[in-house]
C-alpha cells in the first residue's frame, strides 16, 4: 500500500473536456503546421492533458501557456 502523500487521483475527462482539448489541439496543429500523426503532435497532446489536469481549464489559458512555454 502507498502512503496517501504518494497517491495521486486524476478525475476522468468528460465529453466537454475532450471537446475543449480537441479544439485547442486542432488550432495548435494548424498554427504550428503540424501533422496530427507526428511525434510533435503527440507531445503537444500530452502537454495539453497535463496542463488540463494540473488545473488549467480555460481555452484561452491553455493556449497562452502553450504559446509562452517550450513544450
Amino acid at each position: 500500500m502507498y502512503p496517501a502523500s504518494q497517491v495521486t487521483y486524476e478525475s476522468p475527462l468528460g465529453p466537454d473536456d475532450l471537446c475543449l482539448l480537441q479544439r485547442v489541439f486542432d488550432c495548435e496543429l494548424e498554427l504550428r503546421k503540424l501533422r496530427a500523426d507526428s511525434e510533435e503532435a503527440e507531445i503537444l497532446a500530452q502537454r495539453l492533458i497535463d496542463l488540463f489536469q494540473s488545473g488549467i481549464r480555460r481555452e484561452e489559458a491553455l493556449r497562452d501557456v502553450l504559446t509562452n512555454s517550450n513544450w
